[in-house]
């Protein structure tokens, strides 16, 4: 029997408005005075609220943020979670959606994230998905929330399969950050917050990279915080474009994160993410001088002012090259067998791997010998 032919008898399309703003505000001893600062004005006081932060931070500031948003005639429930990667994964996804539906919250009420990376991804994510979409504030007290997790419209959860795998793109109305916390950062935490400010010194602004070395033996000082943190939110903030998918910008954004992330996850905790994202620019660096496109001296510096701050810069012998490729093929930006990654000329200065896109692919053979070169030359480079 003959096939017949098909007829178009309607062709057309529709579209919503996805224009994504966040406002971002750098207020000393903002945590403490939410009332004062404009944020809550446009919150509904009929509304029932959430607030997520974790054991750690519950210690240290709950209270106090708990009665900036209640002196403003806010009514907030508070879920505390467990201060480990372990938390951003479904089974802790649904108990919140369990207790927020409980507590009676509405399309109209706020979550408040009160944390790192970790809480601002999991609170993201809820409130993301809750009636397809409620408030989101993030209040973030860590370094790398401050100058990263927290900065971006990504909201992630983990899966067994590899790190931030179950997301969506969604925005925070505000983002207040408070230098002031970091105060009680524990040192290591200092450091893995560095690593993403580094990142964007790396590709963006040498200068800040001079900055960092020349207070390399004083990273807890209040001074350097507080002028790191409004140097690195102006960077990330230079990098989030109008298109969610520009290349340019996310090669920037995600340097170093397709080998951090499989050394984050296969350390089992062990490894922290702004140690893995270490390993992975130093990596990133290697690839770039085996394709012959970031030279010598930018290689060395990668290795250089990572470890005068305390960051490792090899991989773990412990983790086999099989392994890293396993997961690193989760990579949202892995296709057809090849990762792709942003790599650098020099300093300051991103390569551009093609005509239609900032990023270069790379094959299995060449990460592997990256990764080889990395844990070859690693000690030699180190200051």
């Amino acid at each position: 029997m003959e096939q017949p032919s098909a007829a178009v008898s309607l062709a057309s399309s529709f579209r919503a408005d996805n224009n994504m703003t966040t406002k971002v505000t750098v207020a000393p001893n903002g945590l403490w005075n939410l009332d004062s600062l404009g944020i809550l004005d446009n919150i509904r006081k009929d509304s029932k609220h959430l607030l997520i932060t974790d054991k750690n931070v519950e210690k240290l500031y709950l209270r106090p943020v708990l009665a900036s948003i209640e002196r403003a005639g806010h009514l907030v429930h508070s879920i505390v979670v467990p201060a480990e990667e372990s938390s951003k994964t479904f089974e802790i996804y649904a108990r919140l959606v369990q207790d927020a539906l409980d507590y009676g919250i509405d399309k109209h009420s706020v979550v408040f994230s009160l944390g790192g990376g970790l809480v601002s991804n999991l609170a993201g994510f809820l409130a993301s998905t809750l009636y397809r979409g409620i408030g989101l504030v993030h209040l973030p007290t860590s370094l790398l929330a401050q100058v990263d997790a927290s900065l971006d419209f990504k909201q992630a959860l983990n899966f067994s399969h590899g790190k931030n795998l179950i997301g969506s793109f969604y925005p925070a109305s505000h983002v207040v950050i408070d230098p002031v916390v970091l105060r009680t950062l524990n040192p290591r935490l200092i450091r893995c917050g560095l690593a993403e400010s580094i990142k964007h010194g790396l590709c963006q602004d040498s200068e800040f990279l001079d900055f960092v070395m020349s207070h390399h033996n004083h990273l807890s000082e209040p001074e350097f915080l507080a002028e790191t943190v409004n140097r690195s939110v102006k960077m990330k903030i230079d990098m989030m474009p109008d298109s969610l998918h520009s290349d340019r910008e996310e090669t920037v954004k995600q340097y170093g994160h397709a080998v951090g992330h499989a050394v984050e996850f296969l350390s089992g905790g062990d490894i922290f993410h702004g140690e893995a994202i270490a390993i992975g620019m130093c990596v990133s660096a290697e690839i770039g001088k085996l394709m012959g496109v970031t030279d010598e001296d930018t290689v060395d510096t990668h290795y250089r002012i990572l470890s005068a701050v305390g960051l490792p810069t090899t991989v773990p012998y412990e983790q086999s090259l099989g392994d890293i490729w396993n997961k690193v093929r989760y990579d949202k930006h892995f296709l057809s067998d090849r990762a792709y990654t942003g790599l650098l000329r020099t300093i300051g200065v991103p390569g551009q791997g093609g005509a239609d896109h900032h990023g270069y692919w790379i094959t299995r053979d060449i990460l592997f010998r990256a990764i080889e070169a990395n844990r070859e030359n690693g000690n030699r480079r180190t200051y």
